[in-house]
Protein backbone atom coordinates (compact mmCIF):
# COMPACT_ATOMS: atom_id res chain seq x y z
CA UNK A 1 0.00 0.00 0.00
CA UNK A 2 1.26 3.32 -1.06
CA UNK A 3 2.02 5.49 2.39
CA UNK A 4 1.74 9.04 1.65
CA UNK A 5 4.13 11.80 3.37
CA UNK A 6 5.96 15.05 3.75
CA UNK A 7 8.30 14.38 0.60
CA UNK A 8 7.50 16.05 -2.50
CA UNK A 9 10.36 14.63 -4.54
CA UNK A 10 12.35 18.06 -4.82
CA UNK A 11 15.14 17.59 -8.17
CA UNK A 12 18.72 17.52 -6.20
CA UNK A 13 19.01 20.57 -8.35
CA UNK A 14 16.89 22.22 -6.11
CA UNK A 15 18.13 25.07 -4.23
CA UNK A 16 19.05 25.48 -0.74
CA UNK A 17 15.63 27.27 0.44
CA UNK A 18 13.36 25.08 -0.95
CA UNK A 19 15.42 22.03 0.56
CA UNK A 20 15.05 23.71 3.81
CA UNK A 21 11.69 24.92 3.95
CA UNK A 22 10.18 21.32 3.05
CA UNK A 23 12.80 19.52 5.57
CA UNK A 24 10.84 22.09 8.39
CA UNK A 25 7.83 21.52 7.18
CA UNK A 26 8.34 17.59 7.96
CA UNK A 27 9.78 18.48 11.26
CA UNK A 28 13.56 16.79 10.62
CA UNK A 29 15.75 18.24 13.24
CA UNK A 30 12.70 20.16 15.09
CA UNK A 31 12.63 19.26 19.13
CA UNK A 32 9.13 17.62 18.66
CA UNK A 33 9.88 15.14 15.62
CA UNK A 34 6.71 15.72 14.57
CA UNK A 35 5.65 13.11 11.93
CA UNK A 36 5.34 13.84 8.27
CA UNK A 37 2.08 14.60 7.29
CA UNK A 38 -0.69 12.56 5.51
CA UNK A 39 -1.93 8.70 6.34
CA UNK A 40 -0.07 5.64 6.54
CA UNK A 41 -0.64 2.16 6.93
CA UNK A 42 1.00 0.18 9.12
CA UNK A 43 1.21 -3.09 6.59
CA UNK A 44 0.81 -3.36 3.12
CA UNK A 45 -2.19 -4.60 1.10
CA UNK A 46 -3.00 -8.44 1.33
CA UNK A 47 0.09 -8.54 4.58
CA UNK A 48 -1.25 -9.38 8.08
CA UNK A 49 -0.08 -7.47 10.78
CA UNK A 50 2.04 -8.77 13.35
CA UNK A 51 0.60 -11.04 16.37
CA UNK A 52 -0.36 -9.15 19.35
CA UNK A 53 -3.25 -8.60 22.10
CA UNK A 54 -4.63 -6.25 23.24
CA UNK A 55 -2.56 -5.97 26.05
CA UNK A 56 0.62 -5.87 23.73
CA UNK A 57 -0.39 -2.29 22.20
CA UNK A 58 0.17 -1.01 25.66
CA UNK A 59 3.04 -2.89 26.24
CA UNK A 60 6.10 -0.39 27.52
CA UNK A 61 9.32 -0.44 29.25
CA UNK A 62 7.07 0.80 32.45
CA UNK A 63 4.13 -1.16 31.33
CA UNK A 64 5.50 -4.67 30.93
CA UNK A 65 7.76 -5.01 27.71
CA UNK A 66 10.68 -6.35 28.98
CA UNK A 67 14.45 -4.62 28.50
CA UNK A 68 16.42 -6.23 26.07
CA UNK A 69 19.15 -8.18 28.18
CA UNK A 70 22.25 -10.80 28.64
CA UNK A 71 24.35 -11.95 25.69
CA UNK A 72 22.97 -11.22 22.09
CA UNK A 73 24.00 -12.77 18.69
CA UNK A 74 24.95 -9.72 16.32
CA UNK A 75 23.82 -12.00 13.31
CA UNK A 76 25.44 -12.42 10.27
CA UNK A 77 26.28 -9.28 8.30
CA UNK A 78 28.11 -10.37 5.31
CA UNK A 79 24.89 -9.19 3.25
CA UNK A 80 25.62 -5.32 4.04
CA UNK A 81 29.07 -5.49 3.29
CA UNK A 82 28.63 -7.03 0.17
CA UNK A 83 25.66 -4.82 -0.75
CA UNK A 84 22.98 -7.88 -1.52
CA UNK A 85 19.57 -8.27 0.68
CA UNK A 86 19.80 -9.91 3.84
CA UNK A 87 18.92 -13.45 4.19
CA UNK A 88 16.20 -14.41 6.47
CA UNK A 89 17.06 -14.69 10.32
CA UNK A 90 18.74 -18.34 11.33
CA UNK A 91 18.30 -18.70 14.61
CA UNK A 92 19.09 -22.69 14.71
CA UNK A 93 23.01 -21.44 15.45
CA UNK A 94 21.98 -21.54 19.04
CA UNK A 95 20.36 -24.60 19.44
CA UNK A 96 23.45 -25.62 21.38
CA UNK A 97 23.13 -22.41 23.52
CA UNK A 98 19.83 -22.04 25.18
CA UNK A 99 19.92 -20.32 28.04
CA UNK A 100 23.00 -18.55 27.24
CA UNK A 101 22.00 -16.15 24.99
CA UNK A 102 19.00 -13.71 25.96
CA UNK A 103 18.27 -12.15 22.20
CA UNK A 104 19.14 -12.05 18.81
CA UNK A 105 19.51 -9.34 16.35
CA UNK A 106 17.61 -9.65 13.09
CA UNK A 107 19.45 -7.83 10.35
CA UNK A 108 17.56 -6.19 7.49
CA UNK A 109 18.06 -3.62 4.37
CA UNK A 110 16.25 -0.55 3.78
CA UNK A 111 16.10 -0.85 0.41
CA UNK A 112 14.63 -4.93 1.15
CA UNK A 113 11.67 -2.90 3.47
CA UNK A 114 11.05 0.35 0.89
CA UNK A 115 12.02 -1.03 -2.18
CA UNK A 116 9.45 1.86 -3.75
CA UNK A 117 8.79 5.77 -2.90
CA UNK A 118 5.91 5.12 0.13
CA UNK A 119 5.48 1.10 -0.76
CA UNK A 120 6.54 -1.10 2.32
CA UNK A 121 7.25 -4.73 1.80
CA UNK A 122 7.39 -6.06 5.36
CA UNK A 123 7.70 -9.71 4.20
CA UNK A 124 11.38 -10.32 4.98
CA UNK A 125 11.26 -9.05 8.12
CA UNK A 126 7.70 -10.93 8.98
CA UNK A 127 9.85 -13.82 7.79
CA UNK A 128 12.79 -13.62 10.03
CA UNK A 129 10.22 -13.13 13.27
CA UNK A 130 8.71 -16.04 12.02
CA UNK A 131 11.95 -17.78 12.49
CA UNK A 132 12.24 -16.55 16.28
CA UNK A 133 8.71 -17.02 17.04
CA UNK A 134 9.38 -20.61 15.84
CA UNK A 135 13.15 -20.93 17.70
CA UNK A 136 11.13 -19.93 21.03
CA UNK A 137 8.18 -22.12 20.47
CA UNK A 138 10.81 -24.92 20.84
CA UNK A 139 13.04 -23.80 23.47
CA UNK A 140 9.79 -22.16 25.78
CA UNK A 141 12.02 -21.78 28.94
CA UNK A 142 14.74 -20.11 26.62
CA UNK A 143 12.99 -18.00 24.47
CA UNK A 144 14.89 -14.86 22.54
CA UNK A 145 14.04 -11.53 22.16
CA UNK A 146 14.89 -9.43 18.92
CA UNK A 147 16.85 -6.48 18.42
CA UNK A 148 15.90 -4.90 14.87
CA UNK A 149 19.08 -3.40 13.03
CA UNK A 150 17.82 -1.83 9.63
CA UNK A 151 20.48 -0.68 7.82
CA UNK A 152 20.74 2.68 6.25
CA UNK A 153 24.31 3.59 4.47
CA UNK A 154 24.73 2.02 1.29
CA UNK A 155 21.70 -0.21 1.88
CA UNK A 156 19.50 2.98 1.21
CA UNK A 157 16.76 2.19 -1.75
CA UNK A 158 17.80 3.45 -5.18
CA UNK A 159 15.39 5.70 -5.05
CA UNK A 160 16.40 7.43 -2.17
CA UNK A 161 19.88 7.54 -3.48
CA UNK A 162 18.36 9.64 -6.61
CA UNK A 163 16.64 12.08 -4.85
CA UNK A 164 19.20 12.89 -2.15
CA UNK A 165 21.64 13.69 -5.64
CA UNK A 166 23.88 12.46 -7.52
CA UNK A 167 25.73 9.26 -5.43
CA UNK A 168 28.85 9.49 -3.84
CA UNK A 169 31.39 7.12 -4.02
CA UNK A 170 33.26 5.82 -1.01
CA UNK A 171 35.82 3.69 0.52
CA UNK A 172 35.93 1.53 3.64
CA UNK A 173 37.26 -1.89 4.54
CA UNK A 174 40.03 -2.05 7.70
CA UNK A 175 41.30 -5.24 6.32
CA UNK A 176 40.49 -5.05 2.42
CA UNK A 177 39.58 -2.28 0.70
CA UNK A 178 35.63 -1.72 0.13
CA UNK A 179 34.49 0.67 -2.72
CA UNK A 180 30.90 1.66 -2.15
CA UNK A 181 28.52 3.95 -4.09
CA UNK A 182 25.75 5.64 -1.96
CA UNK A 183 23.52 8.19 -1.25
CA UNK A 184 24.21 11.88 0.41
CA UNK A 185 22.70 10.60 3.89
CA UNK A 186 23.68 14.36 5.45
CA UNK A 187 20.91 15.67 3.06
CA UNK A 188 17.29 17.57 3.49
CA UNK A 189 15.90 14.79 0.94
CA UNK A 190 18.10 11.67 2.16
CA UNK A 191 16.44 12.43 6.24
CA UNK A 192 13.25 12.99 5.52
CA UNK A 193 12.81 10.00 3.74
CA UNK A 194 14.64 8.15 6.75
CA UNK A 195 12.42 9.68 9.11
CA UNK A 196 9.06 8.56 6.91
CA UNK A 197 10.83 5.18 6.84
CA UNK A 198 11.05 4.38 10.76
CA UNK A 199 7.88 5.97 11.70
CA UNK A 200 6.01 3.13 9.30
CA UNK A 201 8.31 1.04 10.78
CA UNK A 202 7.30 2.14 14.36
CA UNK A 203 3.63 2.10 13.19
CA UNK A 204 3.33 -1.73 12.43
CA UNK A 205 6.26 -3.07 15.09
CA UNK A 206 6.38 -0.87 18.12
CA UNK A 207 3.92 -2.98 19.88
CA UNK A 208 5.20 -6.14 18.89
CA UNK A 209 6.28 -8.19 21.97
CA UNK A 210 9.11 -10.22 20.15
CA UNK A 211 10.71 -6.86 19.33
CA UNK A 212 12.76 -5.71 22.33
CA UNK A 213 15.09 -3.10 20.85
CA UNK A 214 16.10 -1.04 17.89
CA UNK A 215 18.78 -0.13 16.70
CA UNK A 216 19.95 3.57 15.83
CA UNK A 217 21.39 3.94 12.43
CA UNK A 218 20.47 7.19 11.25
CA UNK A 219 23.56 9.11 9.73
CA UNK A 220 25.24 6.12 9.24
CA UNK A 221 27.32 4.99 6.41
CA UNK A 222 30.33 2.40 6.32
CA UNK A 223 28.30 0.59 8.76
CA UNK A 224 25.46 0.66 11.44
CA UNK A 225 27.10 3.47 13.23
CA UNK A 226 25.70 6.95 13.14
CA UNK A 227 29.32 7.83 14.30
CA UNK A 228 31.73 6.00 12.11
CA UNK A 229 32.55 8.27 8.84
CA UNK A 230 35.24 6.76 6.97
CA UNK A 231 38.77 8.35 7.47
CA UNK A 232 40.29 7.61 3.87
CA UNK A 233 41.75 10.62 2.58
CA UNK A 234 39.93 9.65 -0.94
CA UNK A 235 36.23 9.25 0.57
CA UNK A 236 36.97 12.60 2.66
CA UNK A 237 37.73 14.21 -0.68
CA UNK A 238 34.46 12.75 -2.24
CA UNK A 239 32.43 13.43 0.85
CA UNK A 240 33.06 17.07 0.72
CA UNK A 241 32.68 17.48 -2.89
CA UNK A 242 29.66 16.11 -2.47
CA UNK A 243 28.54 18.53 0.28
CA UNK A 244 29.03 16.57 3.20
CA UNK A 245 31.03 18.53 6.02
CA UNK A 246 31.00 17.60 9.90
CA UNK A 247 28.87 20.37 10.68
CA UNK A 248 26.12 19.04 8.62
CA UNK A 249 26.73 15.51 9.78
CA UNK A 250 26.65 16.77 13.67
CA UNK A 251 23.27 18.16 12.47
CA UNK A 252 22.47 14.97 11.19
CA UNK A 253 23.37 12.93 14.63
CA UNK A 254 21.46 15.97 16.46
CA UNK A 255 18.13 14.71 14.87
CA UNK A 256 18.91 10.96 14.80
CA UNK A 257 16.44 10.59 17.92
CA UNK A 258 13.92 12.44 16.54
CA UNK A 259 13.70 9.64 13.86
CA UNK A 260 12.85 7.56 16.48
CA UNK A 261 9.93 9.00 18.65
CA UNK A 262 7.96 6.57 16.90
CA UNK A 263 8.82 4.20 19.16
CA UNK A 264 7.22 4.59 22.13
CA UNK A 265 7.29 0.94 23.94
CA UNK A 266 10.65 -0.23 22.50
CA UNK A 267 14.29 0.34 23.28
CA UNK A 268 16.62 2.32 21.04
CA UNK A 269 20.32 1.70 21.41
CA UNK A 270 22.54 4.06 20.22
CA UNK A 271 26.04 3.42 19.39
CA UNK A 272 28.64 6.29 20.13
CA UNK A 273 31.85 6.77 18.95
CA UNK A 274 34.03 10.46 19.23
CA UNK A 275 33.05 12.13 15.80
CA UNK A 276 36.49 12.35 13.47
CA UNK A 277 37.36 15.98 12.82
CA UNK A 278 39.69 17.80 10.68
CA UNK A 279 41.26 18.45 13.87
CA UNK A 280 40.70 15.00 15.62
CA UNK A 281 38.02 13.18 17.45
CA UNK A 282 35.39 15.66 19.05
CA UNK A 283 34.52 14.07 22.36
CA UNK A 284 32.52 16.83 22.98
CA UNK A 285 30.11 16.75 20.60
CA UNK A 286 29.67 13.01 21.33
CA UNK A 287 29.51 13.27 24.82
CA UNK A 288 26.53 16.16 24.21
CA UNK A 289 24.59 13.61 22.10
CA UNK A 290 24.75 11.01 24.79
CA UNK A 291 23.91 13.11 27.95
CA UNK A 292 20.54 13.95 25.64
CA UNK A 293 20.01 10.05 24.99
CA UNK A 294 20.51 9.78 28.74
CA UNK A 295 17.81 12.15 29.34
CA UNK A 296 15.56 11.20 26.22
CA UNK A 297 13.16 9.48 28.12
CA UNK A 298 12.31 11.49 30.71
CA UNK A 299 12.02 14.20 28.45
CA UNK A 300 9.58 12.43 26.48
CA UNK A 301 11.63 11.15 23.37
CA UNK A 302 12.66 7.36 23.00
CA UNK A 303 13.59 5.33 25.68
CA UNK A 304 17.33 5.73 24.63
CA UNK A 305 20.18 2.89 25.34
CA UNK A 306 23.51 4.05 25.43
CA UNK A 307 26.12 1.60 24.17
CA UNK A 308 29.60 1.13 22.06
CA UNK A 309 30.75 -1.45 19.06
CA UNK A 310 34.48 -1.33 19.92
CA UNK A 311 34.23 -3.58 23.09
CA UNK A 312 37.32 -5.16 24.09
CA UNK A 313 39.91 -4.96 27.04
CA UNK A 314 41.67 -1.69 26.46
CA UNK A 315 38.88 -0.22 25.41
CA UNK A 316 38.31 2.34 28.25
CA UNK A 317 41.64 3.21 27.55
CA UNK A 318 42.14 3.87 23.68
CA UNK A 319 42.11 6.77 22.63
CA UNK A 320 39.31 6.52 20.17
CA UNK A 321 36.62 4.85 22.37
CA UNK A 322 37.81 5.99 26.04
CA UNK A 323 35.67 9.02 26.48
CA UNK A 324 32.37 7.63 25.67
CA UNK A 325 33.00 4.47 28.35
CA UNK A 326 34.20 7.34 30.90
CA UNK A 327 31.21 9.10 30.29
CA UNK A 328 29.02 6.40 30.04
CA UNK A 329 30.53 5.45 33.86
CA UNK A 330 29.67 9.07 34.89
CA UNK A 331 26.26 9.57 33.47
CA UNK A 332 25.03 5.76 35.29
CA UNK A 333 26.98 6.83 38.43
CA UNK A 334 24.66 10.14 38.06
CA UNK A 335 21.49 8.27 39.24
CA UNK A 336 18.98 8.37 40.58
CA UNK A 337 17.71 6.53 37.43
CA UNK A 338 20.49 5.63 35.38
CA UNK A 339 20.56 4.98 31.64
CA UNK A 340 20.62 1.70 30.16
CA UNK A 341 24.04 0.43 28.82
CA UNK A 342 24.65 -1.95 25.66
CA UNK A 343 27.85 -3.22 24.29
CA UNK A 344 29.40 -4.52 20.78
CA UNK A 345 32.53 -6.51 20.79
CA UNK A 346 35.28 -4.47 18.41
CA UNK A 347 35.16 -8.00 16.10
CA UNK A 348 34.96 -11.24 16.18
CA UNK A 349 36.81 -12.38 19.07
CA UNK A 350 35.69 -12.03 22.24
CA UNK A 351 37.51 -12.59 25.99
CA UNK A 352 36.50 -12.71 29.67
CA UNK A 353 38.48 -9.15 30.23
CA UNK A 354 36.38 -7.65 27.59
CA UNK A 355 33.37 -8.99 29.25
CA UNK A 356 34.21 -7.80 32.87
CA UNK A 357 34.62 -4.26 31.11
CA UNK A 358 31.35 -4.16 29.76
CA UNK A 359 29.89 -5.26 33.33
CA UNK A 360 32.25 -2.75 35.02
CA UNK A 361 29.86 -0.56 33.06
CA UNK A 362 26.86 -1.40 33.81
CA UNK A 363 26.10 -3.26 30.88
CA UNK A 364 22.44 -5.02 30.14
CA UNK A 365 23.56 -6.69 26.90
CA UNK A 366 26.76 -7.04 24.87
CA UNK A 367 26.40 -8.71 21.30
CA UNK A 368 28.68 -10.96 20.36
CA UNK A 369 29.78 -12.55 16.62
CA UNK A 370 28.42 -15.72 15.54
CA UNK A 371 30.81 -17.96 13.39
CA UNK A 372 31.16 -17.25 10.16
CA UNK A 373 33.56 -17.08 6.95
CA UNK A 374 36.26 -18.54 8.84
CA UNK A 375 35.91 -17.30 12.26
CA UNK A 376 34.55 -18.98 15.22
CA UNK A 377 32.75 -15.94 16.84
CA UNK A 378 31.29 -16.87 20.11
CA UNK A 379 31.58 -21.04 19.26
CA UNK A 380 35.42 -20.19 20.84
CA UNK A 381 34.05 -19.86 24.33
CA UNK A 382 32.33 -23.02 26.41
CA UNK A 383 29.02 -22.92 26.49
CA UNK A 384 28.96 -22.58 30.82
CA UNK A 385 31.00 -19.80 30.28
CA UNK A 386 28.57 -17.61 27.99
CA UNK A 387 25.66 -18.97 29.79
CA UNK A 388 27.67 -17.40 33.05
CA UNK A 389 28.30 -13.92 31.38
CA UNK A 390 24.62 -13.79 29.83
CA UNK A 391 23.48 -14.49 33.67
CA UNK A 392 26.08 -11.84 35.41
CA UNK A 393 24.82 -9.15 32.56
CA UNK A 394 21.06 -9.95 33.48
CA UNK A 395 21.65 -9.42 36.94
CA UNK A 396 23.79 -6.73 36.65
CA UNK A 397 26.92 -8.29 38.55
CA UNK A 398 30.70 -8.29 38.28
CA UNK A 399 32.18 -10.70 35.94
CA UNK A 400 35.22 -11.83 37.20
CA UNK A 401 38.36 -13.49 35.03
Amino acid sequence: MRRHRCLRRPSWLVGALVTGVLLGACGIGSSDAAAPSGTRSPSPSGASAPATSRSDSTAGHDAGKPPLTGLIDMGVQNAYQQGAPFPTTDPSTLDAYAGAFGGIVVNEAWSQLEPSFGVEDWAPLDRSLAAVRTWNAQHPSTPLGVKLRIFAGYSAPLWVVRESGPPVTIESGRHRLLTRTMGRWWTAAFRRAWHGFQRALAARYDTNPLIRAVSVSSCSSITGEPFVVSARPATRLALRAAGWTVQRQESCLEGALSDYSGWTHTEVTFAFNPLLTASGPDAAFTIRIMQECAASKASGGPDCVLGNNDLSAAAPNEKGPAPVYSEIAALVARGPRPPSVYFQTVGAGVDCQAMAVAAEHHAGSVELWPPNAGYRGFAAIPVATLAGWNQALVERTPITC
